[in-house]
């Protein structure tokens, strides 16, 4: 057990230097998403031989401690030649992620084919991992299953005037940064920069950068845009993400506290309801998360007690939203059931998701998000699920996808939209299988400029007789011409991007309008080459070019809900 300790000790420093990203969000210069600029550094044979070698070296009595400096090397040696400084940021993120490690060895054993599988280093058709779907009839398990939640009271119904149509406007992945400084260097040897203190080249701006999370006047600036809107949306959903991306840097009281900050914030300037979904970024440390630790209930606990300043829960519901930070309620004045999922034992990542087979929370939650979809079916209702992570994006465990299609499979009728977030970028995954096509995944642009994209929100628009999504309205910051014009000491405002009716011919949101689009993708190079400008909200005319492998990955990335597909169709 001890070697095993190593092995994954190891296998932290292989996950952020050599694999896909996994802790750090990646700079996406080419269509697929999930893809690293690091991917390519070592070889998938490369990665087995030298994880195979740690392993039968290794001295069996070794401890985590005697792996941490050998990890914080490898770690160096990686960061380094990418030009990040990683004698500063290296130490703090084995630390971290350290005891999530030290607790996984204690659990599983795996081998290291198959966690190069799990870094991205080989995909799966060069080995193949068995996970099985996990069934759809909820059942009984040695744990109390969670209550269902049946209404939630709102400051304002939708629709009171009586009308036909319900509009939802969707928030994700703010990334709020306190230390946010204009004139602060934008290149700075580390994966997020604009900070005072930091040491680098460039300026940024009054509105942000896009190598730098999102600055306290961008928020001032979206916040107003949201209150004049007129109308005003009938549903604010917010798709998660709290915190900045220093997870070096990061404390229990610095990621508990963004999330406060940015609750209390919106709740004072927008004094409405608003809808959240758990983000992994809002867990401690980020992308962790295993609710039977008394780490982890004191967080999903403590998340609880922020958002009821967003919601006022039912009692039952607040119990819910304490045990597993999901919930569900019905939208006041429809037949619409809202449920907020919380997808972080989908999530790669997270070093706790390769206990799913054997977490019976991460199986009450499965179950629980299951009897909610079927409660509503039988009761006549429509289902909008809100998530996080999207069951398509590589950094997901296939199991999620699976299970996420037999559950859109089985309540496709049922479930009339899937609102996620988590790349920061403009997407879509549609749910299919040979058989045919039964839902949309859809993915929301960030709020952040981080990772190369303008800020941007959108708003859907629901025909609240059938249920039917109809269409969004995409909205951006050019970021460019903001920072310009706070030069000249003007305001400049978020503007309409798109309409998914102009954009793209989309009559609505359905599974089979969605479908036609992709196979006018295939047909219209130039209309899948606006689809990617899009995916990064305008942010480079570059963008508008998509070559072949550009429009391959695209197509692989919409039709494959499932991760280790999309990977081994990028892989052709």
């Amino acid at each position: 057990m001890a070697s095993c300790v190593r092995l994954l000790g190891f296998s932290v420093a292989f996950s952020l230097c050599f694999g896909s990203g996994l802790l750090f969000p990646l700079r996406r210069t080419d269509a697929g998403r999930g893809k690293s600029h690091l991917k390519d550094a070592v070889s998938c044979a490369v990665c087995e031989i030298l994880v195979s070698y740690i392993q039968s070296e290794l001295a069996s009595n070794a401890t985590l401690d005697s792996v941490k400096p050998v990890a914080i090397e490898l770690c160096v040696y990686a960061l380094t030649k990418e030009g990040i400084n990683a004698l500063y940021v290296c130490p703090g993120i084995i630390d971290l992620y350290a005891p999530a490690v030290q607790y996984v060895a204690t659990q599983v054993v795996l081998d290291p084919a198959e966690l190069c599988v799990d870094f991205k280093m080989c995909t799966s058709n060069q080995i193949a991992r068995a996970k099985k779907a996990r069934p759809l009839t909820p059942r009984e398990l040695p744990a109390v299953p969670l209550p269902h939640a049946t209404h939630s009271e709102g400051t304002r119904g939708p629709n009171e005037d009586g009308g036909s149509t319900l509009t939802i406007l969707q928030l994700t992945d703010i990334h709020i940064d306190p230390d946010y400084s204009k004139g602060s260097p934008t290149q700075c040897g580390l994966y997020v920069c604009c900070r005072s203190w930091y040491n680098g080249t460039g300026s940024a701006g009054y509105y942000g950068d896009y190598n730098c999370d999102l600055p306290m006047t961008t928020l001032e600036l979206l916040a107003d845009t949201i209150k004049a809107l007129d109308p005003q949306p009938d549903v604010i959903v917010y798709t998660g993400d709290n915190p900045p991306h220093d997870i070096w840097n990061e404390t229990y009281n610095s990621q508990l506290g963004a999330t406060q900050f940015l609750v209390d914030y919106l709740a004072q300037k927008l004094d409405r309801v608003i809808y959240p979904a758990m983000g992994n970024h809002e867990s401690f440390p980020e992308s962790q998360y295993y609710g039977q630790l008394p780490l982890y209930k004191e967080v999903t606990q403590q998340l609880a007690q922020y958002w009821q300043k967003w919601v006022n829960f039912t009692d039952v519901a607040m119990e819910t939203v304490k045990r597993s930070a999901c919930y569900s309620v019905v939208i006041p004045n429809t037949n619409l059931k809202l449920v907020s999922f919380n997808a972080n034992y989908g999530y790669d990542v997270n070093f706790y998701s390769y206990l799913n087979d054997i977490n019976v929370d991460y199986f009450l939650l499965l179950d629980w998000l299951v009897l909610e979809v079927d409660i509503a079916e039988k009761a006549g209702q429509k289902v909008l699920i809100i998530a996080h992570v999207p069951p398509g994006d590589t950094s997901t465990q296939p199991s999620y996808g699976e299970f996420y299609l037999n559950l859109t499979k089985r309540y496709g009728s049922t479930i009339v939209g899937h609102l996620t977030g988590h790349t920061h970028n403009d997407e879509f995954e549609l749910v299919q299988d040979e058989y045919g096509v039964y839902g949309v995944v859809m993915v929301a642009p960030s709020v952040t400029p981080y990772t190369n994209n303008n800020p941007a929100f959108r708003i859907y628009t629901m025909d609240l007789i059938t249920g039917t999504l109809l269409g969004y309205h995409q909205y951006f910051l050019n970021l460019t011409k903001a920072n310009e014009m706070a030069a000249l000491k003007q305001v400049p405002s978020f503007e309409l991007s798109y309409t998914t009716a102009l954009e793209y011919g989309l009559e609505d949101l359905t599974p089979h309008s969605y479908a036609a689009l992709i196979e006018r993708f295939e047909k219209y190079e130039n209309l899948i080459s606006t689809y990617n400008y899009n995916k990064h909200s305008k942010s480079h005319e570059a963008d508008k070019n998509c070559d072949m492998t550009c429009q391959r990955n695209i197509l692989c990335a919409v039709q494959n809900i499932i991760s280790s597909n999309i990977l081994a169709c990028e892989a052709v």
